[in-house]
């Protein structure tokens, strides 16, 4: 239990941070730039990149704000005005930014050329005939921003998918193209160095995509437990790879270098770790409870000779193109998708709702089995380690980990994209594309697919020491866990437990390895300690 104050602990990591920094009155006309955001794990990551950025590169130091576009409600005109109230009285976040280095904070505002230019490029993109496909593939002077604009409106705006004709998205659409020129004038104007950003996905990402594009170092924090990667070089339009998330990419080039010896006690690492996956014992930090126990639940199986097939619904709003482009441009897209599949086969028909589900998610579900009566709903309470004795034989997703989880009990699970973290591994079904996808599923009675375990196992290893291998939190389930149903990396409490944890060698060991991390310009910190 955490009896010390809020503001007591804030007021403690001030003091902390302005301890540790250097002054530094060697400053250049570089700029490194860094997203203002109130997640208190960020600021303990980006207070090194700062120091890295501050002392080594004699950067000036910019807070920029880049989520007004992504309020579901309009700012109210006077609210405004706490942003410079903010800055000019050295209160709440602003205050955190100030104490570990931020020399200036930054927050957008359209010239009329950006506003016309805006106005022109919206004009064009709608004179013709659009699609949903056409709006995720958008670029815009060589630069992709169609998937985050597209996830950032059902975001804003709790839908499942866009209806293209609305003014509303127009009007969305036009304003984010401002804040593009916005970012492209001023990465024109400016000499930035670097920047950091805490998504990669929505609108947020729009000054990352253009930091790429010009060969700059452009760092985000990616998944669950803030960790610290770098975008440059790893965002493909042309295979439709946006950079985030994809640690995952790198698996199979990991395997490559282990000897057959070493592959075999990978693989039977990995089988430990499933085995606690499945009996609950181990859960991902994402989660407040694991999708696995092993209460005693009264299972009504059916008794038709039908197969059966699970849908894992994804929740609509959280950022379908996580990895990258798919088969299909949404969830609500995709599940419309398999409504017409149902009507189609004479299989026997699950759905089964995300634990986090948005409200617009549960409202879909809820159509789709009133409009099809061949559905049943399994609650999204119901452990997953139960759904064999349902007499499940496969299960859709379109990115979802249970394509990880569910094929030791042989259940075969089909995804939906080639973007996504199974890709590489012969455990579950990936089919190239969707003329692939949708034959698979009319031809279930035709499947033979076989779960490779081993290649499971070793798939659980690897996601193991990638995700243990921080450059900051070495104890991620401290710092990553939940408090009082709240992720703990969203509370000041985070402050507490890094200042309780906090000695000179640490600190001089992550300065370390993150000047390496930087100079190495990878995507993510080295591995290397695995391999011996």
């Amino acid at each position: 239990m955490i009896f010390q104050t809020k503001k007591k602990i804030i007021e403690d990591f001030v003091v902390h941070n302005k301890k540790l920094i250097e002054n530094n009155n060697k400053q250049n006309d570089k700029i490194f730039l860094i997203e203002f955001n109130g997640w208190s794990a960020i600021h303990i990551i980006f207070s090194y990149l700062v120091y890295y950025y501050k002392s080594k590169k004699n950067c000036k130091i910019v807070a920029y704000e880049c989520y007004e576009l992504l309020n579901r409600t309009n700012v109210p005109w006077y609210k405004k005005i706490f942003w410079d109230l903010g800055i000019l009285l050295n209160i709440k976040t602003f205050k955190i930014f100030k104490s570990f280095g931020t020399d200036k904070f930054l927050k957008p505002s359209y010239s009329y050329n950006q506003i016309k230019k805006a106005n022109i490029t919206t004009n064009k993109f709608f004179q013709k005939k659009i699609s949903h496909t056409h709006l995720e593939n958008f670029k815009i002077d060589d630069i992709w921003i169609g998937d985050l604009i597209y996830d950032s409106y059902l975001k804003k705006f709790q839908q499942g998918t866009i209806n293209l004709s609305s003014p509303e998205f127009r009007f969305f659409f036009q304003e984010s193209l401002k804040l593009f020129y916005f970012w492209k004038d001023f990465f024109k104007k400016n000499k930035v160095e670097a920047i950091a950003g805490c998504h990669s996905v929505y609108l947020t990402g729009i000054p990352l995509r253009i930091a790429n594009k010009k060969n700059i170092n452009c760092f985000a924090i990616s998944g669950y437990n803030c960790d610290l990667v770098n975008l440059r070089g790893n965002i493909s339009y042309n295979k439709r790879i946006n950079g985030s998330d994809i640690q995952f990419k790198f698996y199979k080039n990991f395997l490559k270098n282990l000897s057959f010896k070493n592959k075999k006690k990978i693989q039977q690492k990995g089988k430990d770790i499933i085995k606690k996956i499945i009996s609950g014992k181990k859960k991902y930090l994402y989660l407040k409870d694991s999708s696995f126990n092993k209460k005693k639940i009264k299972i009504k199986r059916s008794k038709k000779n039908k197969i059966k097939v699970a849908i894992f619904v994804h929740d609509f709003i959280d950022s379908p193109h996580i990895y990258g482009n798919h088969f299909f441009p949404d969830f609500q897209k995709w599940l419309e998708f398999l409504n017409q599949m149902i009507k189609k086969t004479d299989y026997e028909w699950f759905v089964k709702e995300h634990p986090s589900s948005s409200e617009i998610t549960t409202e879909k579900i809820k159509y789709l089995l009133k409009e099809n009566k061949k559905i049943k709903l399994i609650k999204k309470n119901f452990p997953n380690n139960k759904l064999k004795d349902l007499g499940i034989n496969f299960v859709l997703t379109v990115f979802g980990t249970v394509a990880s989880e569910l094929p030791i009990y042989d259940i075969k699970v089909i995804n939906a994209s080639k973007n996504q973290p199974h890709a590489d591994f012969n455990f579950s079904i990936n089919p190239k594309n969707f003329f692939e996808y949708k034959n698979l599923i009319l031809n279930l009675k035709k499947n033979n697919f076989k779960v490779d375990k081993n290649q499971l196992y070793s798939f659980h290893y690897l996601k193991e020491i990638f995700s243990k291998n921080h450059l900051f939190f070495y104890n991620q389930e401290k710092y990553f866990n939940f408090l009082d149903n709240k992720p703990l990396r969203f509370t000041p409490t985070v402050y507490k437990y890094w200042l309780d944890d906090f000695n000179l060698k640490k600190h001089k060991q992550i300065l370390n390895n993150l000047e390496k991390f930087i100079k190495d310009e990878n995507y993510f910190y080295s591995i290397k300690k695995y391999l011996q």
